[in-house]
């Protein structure tokens, strides 16, 4: 049968392949060899098909394809050094650095929170209503976070991370008198 061998040039043109990708899947053993420059035809097409097939198999597989690794090796590269030049303008900042700040602000919040007890006590005593001691810790609690807000927390520069108390958070109370047990006290536990 001379309609099942065709020439190369037919094979290329039905797999819409190149004459030489013809011959390197011949060579693989994918299109059946060919006889003085023919190539029988269904078995070419099967050949072919059962080829791309396994290809798909592959890539489903998560079998690595070569141009997919370069490809995110090519974009990891980059991204790595977009995050270097965006470190060195300052823009961006290490998750280690971001974590020691967060802990030294939690820490601060924690100081001033703990001292309110020992600080309110007498001006709560004073007050002759439940609302007026319900407003004096409300103000108590938005001087204590506002005082956070604007706090400037630098990490690199505290040896302990948490950094010296502001005015007013010192171990004193609003009278200025020193407090029972000093700034450590409100630290330590609740007793009430």
């Amino acid at each position: 049968m001379s309609s099942a061998s065709q020439p190369i040039g037919v094979i290329a043109k039905l797999l819409d392949l190149s004459e030489r990708r013809v011959q390197q899947l011949s060579r693989e053993g994918v299109i059946p060899k060919a006889t003085r420059g023919q190539y029988d035809l269904i078995g070419s097409v099967r050949g072919y098909v059962r080829y791309l097939r396994e290809q798909a198999v592959r890539a489903q597989a998560g079998a690595p394809d070569y141009a997919v690794e370069r490809a995110r090796l090519i974009r990891a590269r980059a991204d790595l050094s977009e995050m270097e030049a965006e470190a060195r303008r300052g823009a961006l900042i290490a998750a280690d650095d971001i974590e020691a700040a967060w802990i030294a602000v939690l820490a601060q919040l924690r100081t001033r929170l703990l001292a309110l007890p020992d600080r309110l006590a007498p001006v709560v005593h004073a007050q002759e209503s439940p609302a007026g001691v319900r407003e004096v810790i409300r103000e108590a609690i938005r001087e204590a976070l506002e005082e956070m807000a604007e706090a400037d927390v630098r990490v690199e520069e505290e040896s302990d991370g948490i950094g010296p108390d502001p005015e007013g958070w010192d171990g004193a109370l609003s009278d200025g008198a020193a407090r029972p047990g000093g700034a450590d006290a409100a630290a330590g536990p609740d007793n009430q």
